[in-house]
């Protein structure tokens, strides 16, 4: 009888060590799948924070660009245009903290580049327009206000907007 005994110990702790692997196995399972659900809505987060900026930005950009070349043949719509674009950059600010808020501080940074970027941009024209209108006087301290300084403020966007992006690829990547 000791061998049927010791049997009947020997299958129940067996079932109890395989219910207790088992037990182990979900309990891991669900645990990465948590994780990895967890991973995908941050994704989605981020590049939902990514895209919304660089819709912004976009926008902004092709406003800005209008309002540049109004500006350069002094027709009339530019000072319109000029604010335009200057609301259109004013509202990027949002569309920033988004980034600052889901994205690794290394998007946060390249989002503040970009939208650095736009508000110098957006600055010199305003600047600019007041200038020719009369009502700003720039002094020695100021920027330069000419058209070639504006092309270059407006290329330094295309290049924060460059950098924004493939930093924002590779951190969707991971």
């Amino acid at each position: 009888m000791d061998q049927a005994v010791a049997g009947l110990i020997g299958t129940a702790l067996g079932g109890l060590i395989g219910v207790a692997g088992t037990l182990g196995a979900a309990r891991l399972n669900g645990r990465d799948q948590r994780r990895n659900q967890h991973d995908h809505w941050r994704r989605t987060q981020r590049r939902s924070a990514y895209s919304h900026l660089l819709s912004k930005f976009s926008e902004a950009m092709r406003a800005g660009s209008k309002a540049l070349d109004a500006y350069q043949m002094r027709h009339p719509s530019a000072a319109p245009l000029i604010e335009q674009f200057d609301e259109l950059v004013q509202s990027l600010d949002e569309a920033m903290s988004s980034v600052d808020l889901e994205g690794p501080e290394s998007a946060s940074s390249a989002a503040r580049d970009l939208v650095g970027a736009m508000f110098n941009w957006s600055n010199g024209l305003v600047l600019a327009q007041a200038a020719d209108d009369g009502e700003f006087t720039p002094t020695v301290h100021d920027a330069s206000l000419d058209v070639m300084t504006l092309l270059e403020e407006k290329s330094a966007c295309y290049d924060a907007s460059d950098a924004f992006i493939a930093l924002c690829r590779g951190l969707l990547d991971d």
